[in-house]
């Protein structure tokens, strides 16, 4: 089908789709970025989602026998470009659920919306019903009837148009059943949902009709209620998804090749083949309508707009649409049964109110935009589950997202004076505790995945202790999820990449360096202390509980003001050649120090294993190989592959001796104190390996683009003198760079693979300059190797 309306434009020539800060993230500086960016959005309103008591007087008319409120987390969903007639326009809402997973799935489905172009609405009408019941002594009295009413209209719809200002009375319909006349109603109630509307105008017009029917034809009403089940008032009936209940609206969209495959990791023919075969069961079954689970973005916007939650179920009727196109995938999805409103019922509530603000949908002459955002937003959630499903995302995303069996977990309420008292050594005992908001939780890419698996506490917790000596002890206090929590949050953020590379991920788990990290890093921060080395933050004791499954470091809370160096990731400029040569140095102590000594004991697994998940780093290269290619990477991802088939032929051992490896070790996780000495922190993916992968990593993150190879050189030199201390005296400058060039394919294959996959659903503004420093490096060194042999 060439459709002549919806044109896709290419990815490049849209707006720039903007970022929402903290995006994934629930901590408090997250939460606040949002609250600020919301603040941009509706101008000169200040849209605060605070938990707020209600009045007594503001919900006067919406319940009886008040108590208190009930509170569903809202999350914030978009942007959505919407093309609303000629102007295009960035549209967002808050959703409320409990259920997680669905604002990210309604957040990717937004997303390959709007980079197709966004989609297009449409309202058929906006209708309500009431229909009385009128019962008689015959059926020719009945019929009569019939024909007085149809005779009589203009002076009903009078009556009945007096008791409202929004109400219009389009027709009035009859059923006539032996002796019973069901009369329906039909209205338009604008932007009001107009079930009391309604109700209180056909009264009036029912109570008319009692008196002039009798008097004008003799014939006796024995009986009449203001409704006898013909409106399917909050139910669903086929009468109405034909006829129209609500506001019957219409949404559309082109879908492109590209969004597709890259947002939502699937084709156009896949998409199609299962909603055409499960037409059959959806037929075979009688559902009424045909959508994917357009009721949870229903639900979720009606809770948060303040809607008559009870008419969910009839609203949530569906018809989707799907048919591949030379461009890519034509969707629409029809909701005939959408009964909304913008002014009456719980629309004025604080919450409700503000969420209809951020619409731009609050108050009169909004109820048809509020409609058209509601198929927009639902269409957004029937694509991406739709495509999880086809894709296999779906269940893995599900099972890695709060599905824990709790144990007496740890409580922020246990951290007490006592506690800290009983399980750390602290020489004097702590008298009281203030806990700090966590300036640096933004940094903790592991932690942010395992909070997707577990609702354990877990993440860094500053806090001043203050002692009974009268000093105050400035600490943070971090608490590790399991190896097994981590896998799982990095498993979910795999669903939600390609469904093959998840079941690798999962099959290879076991083999990964994130296996055990709750145990690694607590056994090497005690090596790191018993060695005496102070390249670490102090380090004051551990908590190992496996019943209770603690994991607690008790650490130095770092100062930014007495670092010169923090958090530099972003900024190779930052990372003078002293500065560059005094991590090395320090990082070369850790190495020297477990040169020969026995690893057994921490846990650590063996950086040359690696290749036994081969199959897992083929996925990786596969993906970003399909994710990148309007970057023109396919040389790079070639040499990726190649990299793959040397290991293979060759093994992944080194010539010089292993040793005890940071193995991410980066500006993430390196400070230089305002004394020069680097501070070396965040060990949960500790490894056996050979030193130079730890310097390799470093230089690729601290080296500026465009860095001259003599500049590398110096420093692999320096390091080259180091290394000789640990290894055998005819372990040979060749010997060293081919070693550096080994970790540097491994590097690529595992690190800078995960990041590139990662960067899709988080940002990582590093990424693009590690992945082209990391190959630049790998050149120089194999052709100093080549100039050597």
């Amino acid at each position: 089908m060439k459709d002549k309306v919806l044109s896709p434009q290419p990815m490049k020539e849209q707006a720039q789709y903007p970022h929402i800060p903290g995006k994934g993230k629930n901590h408090p500086e997250a939460l606040q970025l949002r609250r600020s960016y919301l603040d941009t959005l509706v101008k000169g309103i200040n849209l605060n989602y605070d938990s707020q008591g209600l009045h007594l007087e503001q919900i006067q008319n919406n319940i009886e026998n008040f108590v208190g409120t009930t509170e569903i987390p809202l999350g914030l969903v978009g942007p959505l470009l919407f093309q609303n007639q000629d102007q295009a326009e960035w549209v967002h809402t808050a959703l409320a659920t409990t259920e997680g997973a669905l604002v990210a799935s309604m957040n990717r489905g937004a997303k390959a919306l709007s980079e197709s172009g966004g989609f297009r609405s449409h309202i058929l009408h906006q209708k309500m019903l009431r229909t009385p019941m009128f019962t008689f002594q015959s059926m020719h009295e009945a019929l009569a009837f019939d024909q007085w009413i149809k005779r009589h209209f203009e002076v009903i719809r009078g009556i009945a148009q007096e008791q409202s200002n929004h109400a219009e009375l389009l027709e009035i319909k009859s059923v006539v059943v032996g002796k019973i006349v069901h009369l329906k109603f039909i209205y338009s109630t604008h932007d009001a949902a107009g079930q009391n509307m309604t109700t209180a105008c056909t009264w009036q017009a029912c109570l008319y009709i009692d008196k002039q029917f009798p008097e004008e034809t003799g014939f006796e009403i024995h009986n009449f209620v203001i409704d006898g089940n013909g409106a399917s008032d909050k139910k669903v009936s086929f009468y109405s998804m034909q006829n129209g209940r609500g506001i019957h609206v219409i949404a559309e969209a082109l879908i492109t090749h590209e969004a597709l495959s890259r947002t939502l990791r699937t084709t156009a023919e896949d998409m199609f083949r299962a909603f055409n075969h499960s037409m059959a069961i959806s037929r075979f079954d009688g559902m009424i309508g045909y959508n994917i689970n357009i009721a949870n973005a229903i639900a979720g916007i009606f809770a948060s707009t303040g809607q008559d939650l009870a008419c969910i179920h009839e609203s949530s009727i569906g018809i989707l649409q799907l048919e591949p196109t030379d461009e890519g995938l034509y969707v629409s999805l029809s909701l005939p049964n959408l009964v909304v409103g913008t002014v009456g019922g719980g629309t004025h509530l604080p919450i409700a109110s503000q969420t209809l603000e951020l619409m731009s949908c609050k108050g009169p002459g909004s109820a048809r935009r509020f409609a058209q955002l509601i198929a927009g937003f639902a269409l957004s959630l029937e694509l991406s589950t739709l495509a999880a499903i086809v894709s296999g995302q779906f269940v893995r995303a599900h099972q890695s997202l709060g599905r824990n069996k709790p144990k007496n977990w740890l409580l922020k309420a246990d951290l007490n004076p006592d506690f800290f008292n009983s399980q750390f050594s602290l020489h004097h005992p702590v008298q009281s505790i203030e806990w700090l908001p966590n300036p640096f939780e933004e940094n903790g890419i592991l932690t942010e995945l395992s909070r997707k698996a577990t609702k354990k506490l877990i993440g860094l917790f500053p806090a001043d202790l203050y002692l009974e000596s009268g000093k105050k002890l400035e600490l943070i206090l971090k608490s590790k999820a399991l190896g097994s929590e981590l896998n799982q949050g990095l498993h979910f953020m795999a669903s939600n990449i390609d469904a093959k590379l998840a079941d690798e991920l999962q099959a290879h788990q076991a083999k990964l360096e994130y296996a055990n990290s709750h145990l690694k890093e607590l056994r090497v921060y005690q090596a790191l202390q018993k060695a005496g080395l102070g390249i670490m933050p102090k380090f004051y004791g551990a908590v190992e509980n496996e019943e209770q499954e603690i994991y607690l470091l008790a650490l130095e809370r770092l100062n930014p003001d007495q670092l010169q160096i923090f958090n530099a990731e972003n900024h190779p400029e930052a990372w003078t050649l002293e500065l560059q040569h005094q991590v090395i140095r320090s990082i070369h102590q850790v190495h020297k120090a477990f040169a020969k000594i026995d690893l057994e004991e921490m846990e650590l697994q063996n950086a040359e294993d690696f290749m036994e998940a081969r199959t897992l780093f083929q996925a990786f290269i596969e993906v970003n190989r399909k994710d990148y290619q309007h970057l023109n990477l396919d040389p790079y991802f070639q040499k990726m592959q190649a990299f793959l088939h040397d290991f293979e032929e060759k093994g992944t051992k080194g010539k010089g001796r292993e040793t005890l490896i940071h193995n991410d070790f980066n500006p993430r996780n390196i400070a230089i104190r305002n004394t020069d000495q680097a501070c070396i922190y965040d060990w949960e993916l500790a490894q056996k390996g050979l030193p130079q992968r730890d310097i390799f990593e470093f230089l690729a993150f601290s080296l500026e683009a465009g860095f001259k190879a003599n500049r590398l050189l110096v420093l692999l030199d320096w390091h080259f003198d180091l290394v000789r201390e640990i290894n055998d005296k005819d372990y040979s400058r060749k010997d060293y760079l081919e070693d550096m060039a080994l970790v540097a394919k491994s590097f690529l294959l595992q690190r800078v693979n995960f990041y590139l996959s990662g960067s899709t659903l988080v940002n990582y503004p590093f990424i693009e300059s590690v992945f082209k420093s990391s190959f630049e490096m790998l050149a120089v060194v194999e052709r100093e190797i080549r100039r050597l042999s």
